[in-house]
């Protein structure tokens, strides 16, 4: 058989999955180590070789036609393809095997996916292991392209939802948690041996630390806050270590996700305050292409996640603790504000 002069370059269907993924020639441009002029010459060269617009430009970035999502669509199937002759043809089929190639939002990239891989049954010098983190959005699109075999997602779906649900292109995900807000605060805080609820009104009153405004965790806490409106003194911070050196070392207070602040918990940095009334959270979730399916080692840190290991025991000051090898209880526990860190984000 004859390839016919238009057949696109694999190279280029990767150029356009990639514009795909980034939103912006540009962006697609510098991942494949491109000038940007060079990049849009050759989308250019594609259209006019198939007689299809498949991008639309703007200044804002670019995105697929029509035409350029269905072409996509054969694209990622011809790159997989491509991708599998490869191993093939240079027997790196075993050496693939061994790869990992994950993606998380920032606060589970950063605290909870290098947990996961130490917990799991391999080492990091067993496997090729590649985190990569983004927002929703993104990491929505690295697992549609090909580009990661595994995400986890905060906040994507609805909470609750055990097991697996089937989502639109082609997505499966695997609920793995909710991950607990609480509130915070330094050693030298004198609600770090408080032994009473704070009350919201208290929350609001007090000098906070907070995230930027348009992030997930500033609308947790302005949820959280309700109807007690605005703080009346507070510091933004662009980072949720910025915020735990500010409260660490100060009398400020705030709000944070359990999971990022479990290690400063357990050496007494930081100290969570009980609160009159249930902490809002967000699920966390395992996100994977249903054709591509799970490669062994991403199905088996999905299965660290879910079972997330030996709880990691964080008490709030002048409560009882329990025993935190085990799960067994011989009698009924009376209300405590105890708090097993892992059991705070499940």
């Amino acid at each position: 058989m004859v390839l016919p002069s238009k057949m696109p370059q694999l190279a280029d269907l990767d150029l356009l999955l990639s514009v795909e993924s980034y939103g912006s020639v540009g962006k697609a441009a510098q991942a494949h180590s491109l000038s940007q002029p060079a990049a849009s010459i050759r989308i250019s060269a594609m259209e006019r070789r198939l007689g299809l617009r498949l991008l639309e430009r703007s200044p804002a970035g670019s995105k697929l036609t029509e035409d350029g999502e269905m072409l996509a669509k054969y694209a990622r199937n011809v790159m997989q393809a491509a991708r599998e002759l490869l191993e093939f043809g240079s027997g790196a089929r075993s050496s693939e095997a061994k790869r990992l190639r994950i993606a998380g939002s920032p606060a589970i990239a950063e605290h909870l996916i290098p947990e996961w891989l130490n917990r799991s049954g391999f080492s990091f010098g067993e496997a090729r292991v590649e985190v990569r983190t983004g927002d929703v959005d993104a990491l929505r699109r690295l697992i549609r392209t090909g580009h990661v075999d595994l995400a986890f997602i905060d906040g994507w779906c609805r909470a609750g939802g055990e097991g697996r649900q089937q989502l639109r292109d082609d997505l499966v995900t695997r609920y793995i948690c909710d991950d607990k807000l609480a509130v915070v605060v330094g050693s030298r805080h004198p609600w770090a041996v408080r032994s009473t609820p704070l009350t919201v009104p208290e929350l609001a009153a007090a000098p906070l630390v907070l995230r930027e405004r348009g992030s997930g965790l500033r609308e947790f806490t302005d949820e959280l806050l309700g109807t007690e409106g605005a703080p009346e003194s507070y510091v933004e911070f662009p980072s949720t270590s910025a915020i735990k050196q500010a409260v660490a070392t100060s009398r400020r207070v705030t709000v944070l996700n359990v999971s990022t602040v479990r290690s400063e918990l357990a050496e007494g940095r930081l100290h969570l305050v009980a609160v009159d009334q249930e902490m809002p959270a967000k699920p966390i979730y395992a996100a994977w292409s249903e054709h591509r399916g799970l490669p062994e080692y991403a199905s088996e840190l999905v299965e660290i996640a879910a079972s997330k290991g030996s709880p990691v025991p964080v008490f709030v000051p002048g409560q009882k603790t329990r025993d935190a090898g085990s799960r067994k209880r011989t009698r009924p526990r009376k209300p405590s504000l105890a708090m097993d860190v892992h059991e705070s984000i499940a």
